[in-house]
């Protein structure tokens, strides 16, 4: 399991460390600064250095909202270990910060989900033939003890 290196984070681009993370629900195919979510559930796994205070994290991301579309906005729940830690609505381009108790933070394994009930396929709102189920796009997630 890799460790979460708070000075480099996390990078969803193509040339990124996204792989070293046990991605699961991300896209295969990440574009140039980032990878879509294909699925309404993504994870990462992670291990981070022993702490002494909270886990602060912020990840940048775009939301897929297509112009026309009935969705106007992309909900997002974050949970740690399979605890909610943050809720917010995606409407731009935007980061998601959120600070996670030390106490709920395992010294071996973590699990970082991202639960998206909007996410929609292109094919489903007749874009073309793309059958994954988008939500958002990540770009970078950075973490600091706080």
């Amino acid at each position: 399991m890799q460790v979460l290196d708070f000075n480099t984070g996390i990078d969803f681009g193509v040339t990124g460390n996204l792989k070293e993370f046990s991605p699961a629900g991300f896209s295969p195919r990440p574009d140039k600064v980032s990878t879509w979510s294909e699925k309404p559930f993504v994870e990462l796994s992670f291990r981070v250095p022993p702490l002494r205070r909270d886990l602060g994290i912020t990840v940048q991301v775009f939301p897929f909202l297509p112009d026309g579309a009935p969705i106007a906005k992309q909900d997002c729940w974050v949970y740690v270990n399979g605890l909610m830690v943050h809720f917010c609505s995606i409407t731009a381009p935007s980061e998601i910060a959120f600070t996670v108790s030390r106490e709920i933070i395992s010294p071996r394994a973590n699990r970082l989900s991202f639960v998206l009930p909007n996410a929609i396929s292109p094919s489903e709102l007749e874009l073309g033939d793309d059958l994954r189920k988008l939500g958002l796009a990540f770009v970078k997630l950075s973490a600091a003890q706080v």
